[in-house]
């Protein structure tokens, strides 16, 4: 990737380019996602929406879990803001006493 960056930057102009990559150690430096989809039937996804599991409602998986596939960016954002969702979803379902 390091390369690959490089050379788009030269050939756009850019001068003195120095690349470098670090090493790392597997599972230094990705996000694990998949494992519980995410979807509205439960026959072929484990999470709804609001990231419940189909078989038991009063379990959520705030995690990146329900991705289907992984983005090209960091999914933290996402995430967090998944889990924002959840949970006011969860605090209304409290309060109308459904939980």
């Amino acid at each position: 990737m390091a390369v690959a960056s490089a050379e788009m930057l030269e050939a756009a102009g850019a001068k003195n380019i120095r690349s470098f990559a670090i090493g790392s150690l597997p599972g230094e430096s990705n996000h694990q996602l998949g494992c519980a989809r995410m979807g509205n039937n439960p026959k072929t996804s484990v999470l709804n929406q609001f990231q419940q599991t189909h078989d038991v409602p009063n379990l959520l998986v705030l995690d990146g879990s329900g991705f289907v596939s992984s983005p090209c960016q960091n999914p933290t954002l996402t995430i967090m803001s998944l889990s924002v969702r959840s949970t006011d979803h969860l605090i209304g379902e409290l309060k109308r006493g459904n939980v």
